[in-house]
């Protein structure tokens, strides 16, 4: 009788203590949010981004963002890139399907331009893009060397699956010819020869701009370990909505199928 008393105390005082560290956590969370939300922006933009991620568990190296069926926004789009730097994110790739962005790159360039004032050196632009190769300059701000890289990819539908379709195309035209054997086909090569072409890691996060949650074809074979977050719009997008969904990433606990 003494031992399941004492059993069902500690039961009681394990899920008491419990309860107080999960009231603790989300307390500490909501107190984050709230200190956010309220936060009077008057400091530098880069400043604020790079002292508050350090508040976060976790901060993406690849950003997507999938613009959907919105018109594009190119300052804001270049905003966003701007913010990837200051929140140590080394990668950021735009996907519009329709190909819109793609086509006219130079407003991207010119808006990102524009924000940096002119200071582009912080920035690579990605093989796929018009000028890559364009910048790879060690940057400066106010005199001060800055080592924080952001590689700016562009993509559109024909990368996704188009890409798969001319992959497949030239895979049997090597087989006809007798460069490769048909057995020697396999997932394998198929990865590399998609990895090689785009020499990009996965993306962490992807954020959908619209009302559709939907990734919109985007490079199907790259998204195994993306977390999704629906932005209700890319335009006028403000640094705490931009804080606000990499506080919700930092939350995800991603499990790889366990």
């Amino acid at each position: 009788m003494t031992f399941s008393l004492y059993r069902v105390t500690w039961t009681l005082l394990h899920m008491l203590i419990s309860a107080l560290h999960f009231i603790e956590c989300v307390w500490i969370s909501v107190r984050k949010k709230l200190d956010l939300l309220h936060k009077k922006c008057t400091e530098d933009e880069y400043d604020f981004i790079s002292r508050y991620v350090k508040l976060f568990d976790k901060v993406p190296s690849h950003l997507v963002v999938i613009v959907g069926n919105e018109s594009i926004s190119y300052r804001d789009l270049a905003n966003v890139a701007v913010w990837c730097i200051a929140a140590g994110i080394s990668f950021i790739s735009f996907y519009d399907h329709h190909g819109n962005l793609k086509k006219n790159e130079t407003e991207l360039f010119r808006a990102l331009s524009e924000v940096t004032k002119g200071h582009l050196d912080n920035i690579i632009w990605g093989k796929k893009t018009k000028t890559h190769g364009l910048i790879k300059r060690n940057g400066t701000k106010n005199g001060v060397i800055s080592t924080q890289k952001l590689h700016v990819n562009i993509f559109s539908l024909s990368d996704g699956k188009g890409a798969l379709v001319q992959l497949a195309r030239s895979i049997c035209q090597s087989a006809i010819s007798g460069q490769i054997k048909s057995a020697d086909i396999n997932q394998d090569i198929i990865d590399t020869k998609l990895q090689a072409e785009m020499d990009i890691p996965d993306p962490e996060l992807a954020l959908i701009c619209g009302d559709v949650c939907s990734t919109y074809g985007f490079l199907p074979w790259q998204i195994r370990v993306t977390e999704f977050l629906q932005l209700q719009s890319h335009h006028n997008i403000q640094v705490k909505d931009f804080l606000l969904l990499l506080m919700r990433y930092g939350k995800c606990a991603q499990r790889f199928g366990k």
